[in-house]
């Protein structure tokens, strides 16, 4: 037994070692050479455990993070990028944006007159505050004070991923957390999150059920919650382990691409794959570990697409919502296009997963799905079933699925169609004008400087009206 258990052991190690050395010769042959964007590090960067200690001094921080940024790389010819259409070249309009907005860094909104209360929002990986920029408004015009929290190692270089770890994360939330629950005065104190924003609230909010220094929030919003996730990302434990070696530094990288797009990083490192792998197991620790608790859990809204490349309306459902005793959480899903001239393209996973989910009645959470009225319309409709119900009740809505468009998806949640850079049909924003999301491109694989499907990706949400209006009645209750 002890010889077979060491001839198991060593094929472990030497599957594993076959696993480091295949992906560090992949990442060599396929992946883009590395820029310093990919490789620079920011010292001014926050880190759990360091001298910041409250939001305030996070604030100051992201002043001398941003002023690093310019002397490091962006003020030195030798390191800015060359491309004209480079968040890094000096003047050009994702750099621009990218600069002279707030929305790579944190930023506070305040309502006129006496505030309802405060909510803090926190983004996802990869992402930037621009991201909840739309769910922040909705909170201002409902007379909320509102702050909006940029995680460390976001904003500036997608090198700043490399280092950061989901502690660093969390440590900025509860800093955070604690200032918006201030600005609250004795009023709700709401949250909201997308994708590992929300796992990140979802985990503080079952931290502060015996953690008397953390201010509980009255009600969470998370869009395409990062509950769980694929099972590969457990090989990002080790896939890069010879990325210390600079013939072979690119197997510290997923993607290795331009930056073109001025609040979210292209390029994906290893390291923030294992990151939210190691936060989503850290949650569903934390989350039976409160298993008697969980009643005290705040009312939950999730939004989250029945297509999703990232999370599962599985994962959702079986890690979070179907863990709460009935308490007035609900799920708020977005269906495929269902119309007759694209059924037949649609993979059958989606069907079968919106199919489940509406046969399944036992369930301790609301479900209110957006979908086609009937198959040979556009025109959508909300079907609402109470916790524990079979009924269901349909009510019309005022909005159509956009021509050629066949699922929402994880990126599309926080952006309404008119959002100025990711939107179908873009408004006017601050800064110039970039309509990344209305660009509609045709043409030959390989003709461009990005793989084609990151531009056919929906940007957007052509049913964001539904998000405000359950923020809308949800606040009304308060």
């Amino acid at each position: 037994m002890r010889k077979w258990l060491l001839r198991a052991l060593a094929g472990c190690v030497l599957l594993l070692a076959a696993l480091v050395v295949g992906y560090a010769v992949h990442a060599r042959l396929t992946l883009a050479e590395l820029r310093p964007w990919h490789r620079l590090h920011l010292r001014e960067e926050f880190h759990a455990g360091g001298t910041v200690r409250t939001f305030e001094e996070y604030l100051r921080l992201e002043d001398r993070l941003v002023a690093e940024l310019h002397a490091r790389l962006l003020d030195d010819p030798g390191q800015a990028d060359g491309y004209v259409l480079g968040r890094y070249h000096p003047g050009s309009v994702p750099a621009r944006l990218a600069l002279e907005t707030p929305y790579n860094r944190s930023y506070v909104l305040s309502p006129p007159g006496t505030a309802r209360g405060a909510v803090l929002l926190v983004h996802g990986l990869s992402d930037s505050p621009y991201s909840m920029r739309a769910l922040g408004e909705t909170f201002l015009r409902l007379g909320y004070h509102v702050v909006v929290l940029r995680l460390p190692g976001h904003g500036t270089i997608p090198a700043g991923l490399r280092e950061a770890t989901w502690q660093d994360w969390m440590a900025a939330v509860d800093m955070a957390a604690k200032y918006t629950a201030g600005r609250a005065a004795g009023k709700p104190f709401l949250a909201a999150g997308y994708s590992t924003g929300a796992a990140l609230l979802t985990l503080y909010a079952a931290r502060a059920l015996d953690d008397a220094s953390l201010p509980r929030p009255r009600r969470l919003y998370l869009l395409s919650p990062a509950i769980g996730i694929s099972g590969f990302s457990s090989l990002t434990r080790v896939i890069a382990g010879l990325s210390f070696l600079p013939y072979f530094d690119r197997s510290a990288w997923l993607d290795v691409l331009p930056e073109y797009d001025p609040y979210k990083y292209n390029s994906f490192p290893v390291n923030a794959g294992k990151q939210i792998y190691l936060l989503t197991r850290a949650l569903q620790s934390a989350l039976a570990a409160q298993a008697d608790r969980l009643a005290e859990m705040p009312r939950i809204l999730v939004f989250q697409s029945i297509v999703d490349a990232t999370v599962t309306t599985t994962e959702v459902v079986r890690g979070l919502l179907g863990r709460l005793p009935a308490r007035g959480h609900e799920l708020i899903v977005f269906d495929v296009n269902r119309s007759e001239a694209l059924q037949g393209l649609i993979a059958p996973g989606p069907i079968a997963a919106a199919a489940r989910l509406r046969e399944t009645v036992d369930l301790p959470f609301a479900i209110t799905v957006v979908a086609n009225r009937s198959p040979e319309a556009r025109e959508v409709a909300v079907l609402r079933r109470e916790a524990g119900r079979r009924e269901v009740h349909a009510t019309p809505l005022p909005l159509n699925w956009p021509p050629g468009v066949f699922s929402l998806g994880h990126v599309a949640l926080p952006f309404p169609m008119e959002d100025p850079i990711y939107g179908l049909t873009p408004g006017e924003g601050p800064g110039p004008p970039f309509p990344l999301g209305a660009f509609d491109p045709r043409g030959e694989s390989g003709a461009l400087v990005v793989p084609l499907g990151m531009l056919a990706r929906l940007r957007c949400n052509p049913f964001f009206d539904v998000i405000r209006e359950k923020v809308t009645e949800s606040c009304g209750g308060e």
